[in-house]
Formats: structure tokens, C-alpha cells, sequence
């Protein structure tokens, strides 16, 4: 989903305004799920994937640019995200 919305908001130059903070919040952590799992399933490869001919960094980066999320706000959902997964797998392996 949010990697179709990222193809049309960048062919058009569009940025959307999503009314409430926590649908907008919830499509980004979406993406971010999508391009953890896409990057951790490619872990085992020397290159990194590219979701939808963009690098993981720049995809997010533009969709966040694109839904008009503060970085600030990104970057908590994304640091959130991860210390989540982190502890799941750390859980997973003890």
C-alpha cells in the first residue's frame, strides 16, 4: 500500500494531508514494516533492496515528505519501530 501511494505522490510531485495524526502515523509505520521486513529478508545478499527503484532510506524519506511527517515525528516512529523488533528478536533468540 504505502509503496503504491509513494509511486503516485512521486510521479506527481504530490504531497497529502491526512487529516488525523494517527491515520497518517499508522501508514508510515506500515511502510516502515514493509521496508524492515524487505531489507531483513535480503539480509543475506551484498546489495541492498531497493523498493520501488528507490534505496529504503530515500523511499521513507519521501513518503514521510509526501504525508507531510515532520522528521522529528519520523524519526521517533522509526526508532520506536526498531528498538520493537529488536527486543522481539533478542527475546526470539534467548
Amino acid at each position: 500500500m504505502g509503496e503504491q501511494f509513494r509511486r503516485i505522490c512521486k510521479a506527481f510531485d504530490a504531497r497529502v494531508h491526512i487529516d488525523t495524526a494517527n491515520a497518517r502515523d499508522s501508514l508510515y509505520r506500515a511502510s516502515f514494516d514493509f521496508v524492515l521486513n524487505s531489507c531483513s529478508s535480503s539480509a543475506s545478499t551484498s546489495t541492498i533492496p531497493q523498493i520501488d527503484d528507490e534505496d529504503p532510506r530515500q523511499f521513507l524519506s519521501g513518503l514521510a515528505n509526501s504525508i507531510e511527517l515532520q522528521n522529528i515525528r519520523a524519526t521517533r516512529i522509526v526508532s520506536a519501530a526498531v528498538a520493537t523488533c529488536t527486543q522481539s528478536w533478542f527475546l526470539q533468540a534467548w
